[in-house]
């Protein structure tokens, strides 16, 4: 059954200083009232948090009036056990990651500090988990070198004093990784720096790895272990789940910016799964081809028939003087029947969706979905498209 949604504008934030788009989107309860809130921030411009008043309104309280090069992929997390979450999230050029403190009152003011600043490129991805398996947190995050430097992928507890930067015991994990830019023809013309971020257990030994782009890597006896599962997707999203419901956790990627960065013909979204030896290439289920940079990916039971369906959305191909080229972009909910089969419902169509997120933002029990355009006429709302199934 399609599921149904109804689209609404909760929110507005125009940043249009000097490349106008609004680029990071997080949610969680920011004040502690029991009610998924929303981060939002430009790449230049402001960062606000969005309340969640309850009652289908939305109150803005500003993080940071004046940010810049900010970009998405952060993360939410109480990292001075203050109990309230603070903000992490990488720059867009420089080669800078952040925080900020969240005051946990408002009528003080959030503090920024640095985390690790290596003054080239930008941090695209973020992940926490106990990924070495002693119960510490660690934070993970991809700084992106282009054009050619690939991306090198960090590993750093989290601080007992995160105010101090840059934070002790970063580690590298890997780093030049990248991956072929496949033309319309088959022909890999170039190549890309790995994009996307997980945290899971992806080998069934109830212990985290780490899925960075194409590859995964296993921590053993002090040493990361590297194995690539996949070729050929590019500026991928990332998402670990069970979605072939055979007890254990399969790997799905979206190809997020692939025609942004020369894939013209659109990018893939598929599943992928391991044979008999999981250090080898995984088994490729494509979804969908032909997507224009599905630059979102939740696995979630979205359609409520108590399976985890996949979700992505379209950022669109973007003309600046004609709007969206070839046909309005899509938001999609691949309904899981069971048994790794899928049913493909359109549930937007026209709005364009960037890093979009399955909440139930209204305490409801259904997931409804929020995102922000990063083109068109709508870039600068917030967009709900409540569940009504």
């Amino acid at each position: 059954m399609k599921p149904k949604f109804d689209k609404k504008v909760i929110a507005t934030l125009k940043n249009n200083i000097g490349i106008e788009m609004n680029t990071f989107l997080a949610a969680g309860d920011v004040n502690n009232d029991g009610r998924i809130d929303l981060v939002v921030s430009g790449w230049n411009g402001r960062m606000v948090w969005l309340e969640n008043k309850g009652d289908s309104s939305w109150a803005e309280h500003v993080i940071d009036s004046e940010v810049r090069n900010v970009e998405c992929g952060g993360s939410l997390r109480d990292i001075t056990g203050n109990g309230y979450l603070d903000v992490m999230c990488g720059s867009a050029d420089g080669g800078e990651i952040w925080w900020w403190r969240n005051p946990g009152r408002s009528d003080q003011p959030w503090k920024k500090s640095t985390i690790l600043k290596t003054g080239m490129g930008f941090f695209h991805d973020t992940a926490i988990g106990d990924v070495t398996h002693n119960g510490r947190m660690a934070l993970l995050m991809t700084n992106q070198k282009p054009p050619s430097g690939g991306t090198t992928l960090y590993w750093v507890p989290l601080p007992a004093d995160p105010t101090i930067s840059p934070w002790p015991g970063i580690q590298v994990i890997t780093e030049k990784k990248m991956e072929g830019l496949e033309t319309p023809d088959g022909q890999i013309s170039k190549h890309q720096a790995e994009e996307g971020l997980a945290v899971g257990d992806i080998d069934d030994d109830g212990r985290n790895e780490v899925v960075m782009g194409t590859y995964w890597y296993k921590y053993v006896d002090g040493q990361w272990q590297e194995h690539k599962f996949a070729r050929g997707y590019i500026t991928n999203k990332v998402a670990i789940g069970d979605v072939d419901e055979d007890g254990k956790n399969e790997v799905v990627l979206a190809e997020g910016d692939p025609m942004i960065y020369g894939k013209i013909q659109g990018g893939r979204l598929g599943w992928f799964k391991p044979g008999a030896d999981i250090t080898a290439l995984w088994d490729e289920h494509t979804l969908d081809d032909g997507l224009m940079d599905a630059h979102t990916l939740q696995l979630a039971d979205i359609s409520g028939n108590g399976r985890l369906d996949i979700i992505t959305g379209e950022i669109g191909w973007a003309d600046p003087q004609r709007g969206f080229k070839r046909r309005q972009p899509w938001v999609l909910v691949y309904e899981n029947l069971g048994s790794g089969q899928f049913a493909r419902h359109i549930i937007d169509q026209g709005t364009g969706a960037h890093e979009g997120l399955a909440l139930d933002l209204r305490g409801s029990g259904k997931l409804d979905f929020v995102c922000k355009p990063l083109h068109g006429p709508h870039r600068w709302d917030v967009v709900l498209l409540v569940n009504d199934a």
